[in-house]
């Protein structure tokens, strides 16, 4: 029997979907291994009690102001600490944005729990379970659409490659399965829904698409307020030039109607969280977080968030290494990308080292650059892009740098989830001794080196017990 070339062509081009469902299956067999829900202190753990304490406050305990806490101050979760208002009222110290999108899987959850012999306590099993889930449905979606957005501009054995690497090489992986709840996936869902509207709404400037990304970049601010950099990308997709640059202003003076509807879609979404400060705080904004957390923008930790041995994005991801050669790349792939990328890069960079925790507490990696996989994909695919186009000797060491990166990504996933990686204290001894073993060493424990927390948070960084290190470390 002889298929059409069609046919043939059409199966051809689902290697990028085949690689969606592999590295589904994957997060789900490592789910269904670890079984995190059914162990205590894990899923509903962490911050992931402050995102997630709105739903049960509101809807299992009807009280916002958390008076019920008075009686048990565990009815919340482990790790919920509330934060006094200047008016005595105490307060959640998180946005409500990642509640949001709990939301569905809380109600599912607890409808079955009521149904059930469970708690519908909004801390047991089914909850933990279904949030647990919730992140493998986002990170499906973020795939789906990574994949559109790609194929449109890269071939499909490139996005096959970009989309299992940014799954099982990047600390994403972990983030799907290990802390499934933290808001880093969602925000993942977010940023890449965010950058497939940009790119449509360029394009078909309609009602639907500006309130859609009006109401996207809202709750993308709304979770993680530094996440609001993404706002130079409408302003700088696909421009290469100066007299593009104009002509994009050109087109938000033509279309000036619409950027209001969509800066009210985004000023929609924060109107809650406006009004729930107003309850707690007697004021519509209110800065929530501790006085003592905040930003160094004069002594940004550059180096160290790429390079140290603690945390180093570049260090324990080695194959994000190979996304920033493919920025620059794209100068000649698609020059149409390299600006905004460059751009895009070089402000979160800045932003992400300048926290008080450079190294973001514990955690593998610096986790929130997870966020923003999304936009770092065409960085990846530009690096693919060109390396498909070289000759056979400089494709096959390319390809060879890339499968080692690769290797070492998901190593690196494997062992920080059998702790021979330390959320926040390791060190090169720690790293090296035992680069090539998954489990813990011997002699672990005693190379490494806790930075002093409350030095930090004055800009001042050392290793506990230790004088001031210039390098931050």
């Amino acid at each position: 029997m002889i298929i059409p070339k069609t046919s043939l062509s059409k199966f051809k081009n689902q290697g990028s979907l085949l690689a969606i469902i592999f590295v589904l299956i994957l997060v789900m067999w490592i789910n269904f291994k670890t079984t995190p829900w059914n162990k205590e202190h894990q899923v509903i753990a962490s911050d992931v009690c402050q995102y997630y304490s709105y739903l049960p406050a509101i809807f299992i305990y009807d009280d916002i102001k958390l008076t019920f806490l008075k009686k048990d101050h565990s009815l919340l979760g482990p790790n919920f600490y509330p934060s006094p208002s200047p008016i005595g009222v105490f307060g959640i110290i998180s946005t409500y944005g990642v509640g949001l999108l709990y939301s569905p899987f809380f109600f599912a959850a607890h409808a079955y729990a009521l149904m059930s012999d469970y708690p519908a306590n909004g801390l047991s099993v089914p909850y933990k379970f279904m949030l647990q889930w919730s992140s493998w449905f986002y990170l499906w979606m973020a795939l789906l659409l990574m994949r559109k957005l790609l194929k449109k501009y890269f071939a499909d054995r490139v996005v096959a490659l970009v989309i299992i690497t940014t799954v099982i090489s990047t600390n994403l992986l972990w983030y799907v399965t290990g802390e499934a709840a933290m808001s880093h996936l969602f925000s993942f869902f977010l940023i890449t829904a965010y950058l497939f509207l940009v790119d449509r709404w360029l394009e078909k400037p309609t009602a639907k698409n500006t309130i859609l990304l009006g109401l996207t970049a809202g709750l993308i601010s709304l979770i993680r307020p530094t996440n609001a950099i993404i706002g130079i990308l409408p302003i700088l997709w696909k421009i290469t030039n100066w007299q593009e640059l104009k002509t994009r202003f050109a087109f938000f003076l033509k279309n000036a109607n619409l950027i209001l509807l969509m800066l009210a879609m985004a000023l929609l979404i924060w109107l809650p969280q406006m009004y729930y400060w107003k309850i707690i705080s007697g004021s519509w904004l209110y800065y929530s977080y501790p006085d003592n957390q905040g930003f160094f923008f004069n002594n940004p930790q550059l180096f160290n968030n790429l390079f140290s041995w603690r945390k180093g994005w570049l260090i324990y991801l080695p194959v994000m290494g190979l996304m920033l050669v493919g920025i620059g790349l794209l100068y000649k792939v698609k020059k149409q990308f390299f600006w905004p990328l460059l751009l895009y890069f070089l402000l979160a960079w800045y932003v992400l080292s300048s926290w008080w925790s450079w190294w973001y507490g514990g955690g593998f990696s610096i986790r929130p650059y997870v966020d923003s996989l999304g936009i770092f994909s065409f960085g990846l695919a530009g690096f693919l892009t060109w390396t498909f186009k070289q000759r056979l000797a400089l494709k096959i060491i390319l390809f060879a740098v890339f499968a080692i990166t690769f290797w070492n990504g998901a190593h690196n996933n494997a062992r920080f989830a059998n702790h021979s990686i330390h959320f926040d204290s390791n060190t090169k001894s720690t790293y090296l001794d035992g680069f090539f073993h998954i489990k813990m060493q011997p002699g672990f424990y005693k190379t490494l080196e806790k930075p002093d927390y409350n030095m930090a948070r004055k800009g001042i960084y050392r290793i506990e017990g230790k004088e001031a290190d210039s390098s931050g470390n």
